[in-house]
C-alpha cells in the first residue's frame, strides 16, 4: 500500500489463467512485428470490469472490502474475434472479444458496480463491454497484413473463477499492474 494520503490508481478486473495468457502472448508475438502500435505485456493481461482511477488508501480498503464480497460463479470466457474501438477504420484501441463468457462478464461488471456504490464509489455511467486489450494506436489505418492476421485470431479460452483488485502504476515504459 501506498504512504498515508498518496492515492492509488486502481481498476477490478478478470486476470487470465497461465495458459490463456501463453496464448494471447503467442498472438500478440505474431501481431507486434506488422504495426506500430503500444502492444500490451503479457504482465498486462486482463478484462477491466470497472476502471476506478487514482483513489486515497481509505476508499481502496473500502473497495478491496466490497470487490472480495462479490460473488463469482464460475464460467468459461472464449475470446476469438479482434476488434477495435472505435472502429477498425479508426484504431485506438485493438482488442479480442468473444460471445462465450460475455453475458456472465456484463452481469459481474454489474455486481460489481452495485458492490462499489454500496461503498460510496459512484456508479459506472459508460456501457461495459467486455473484451481484452491486445494495443492502443493513433487511430490511422492499419497496415494490411495485420488486418488479414487480426481476422484470423486463434480461440484464447479460460474459466473465470474470481476477479482481482488491481493498482495501476504509470511508468515510462508502460503501465505495472499489481495485485492489491
Amino acid at each position: 500500500m501506498p504512504e498515508s494520503g498518496e492515492t492509488v490508481r486502481t481498476f477490478v478486473a478478470v486476470l487470465l489463467s497461465e495458459a490463456a495468457a501463453r496464448e494471447a502472448e503467442r498472438l500478440l508475438d505474431r501481431l507486434r512485428p506488422l504495426a506500430r502500435c503500444r502492444w500490451v505485456t503479457r504482465a498486462q493481461l486482463h478484462i477491466t470490469l470497472r476502471f476506478l482511477g487514482e483513489l486515497s488508501p481509505a476508499a481502496v480498503e473500502r473497495v478491496r472490502s466490497a470487490v472480495a464480497a462479490v460473488a463469482v460463479h464460475p464460467f468459461d470466457i472464449e475470446l476469438h474475434r479482434a476488434g477495435a474501438f472505435p472502429d477498425l477504420a479508426r484504431p485506438r484501441t485493438l482488442w479480442l472479444g468473444g460471445d462465450r463468457g460475455a453475458s456472465e462478464l456484463t452481469a459481474l461488471a454489474g455486481r460489481v458496480d452495485d458492490a462499489l456504490f454500496e461503498v460510496g464509489i459512484p456508479r459506472n455511467d459508460r456501457p461495459f463491454s467486455p473484451h481484452l486489450t491486445l494495443a492502443r494506436s493513433d487511430g490511422s489505418p492499419l497496415p494490411p497484413a495485420l488486418m488479414r492476421e487480426l481476422e484470423r485470431v486463434p480461440s484464447v479460452a479460460w474459466r473465470c473463477s474470481d476477479i482481482s483488485l488491481m493498482r495501476s502504476r504509470l511508468t515510462p515504459r508502460g503501465a505495472v499492474y499489481t495485485r492489491l
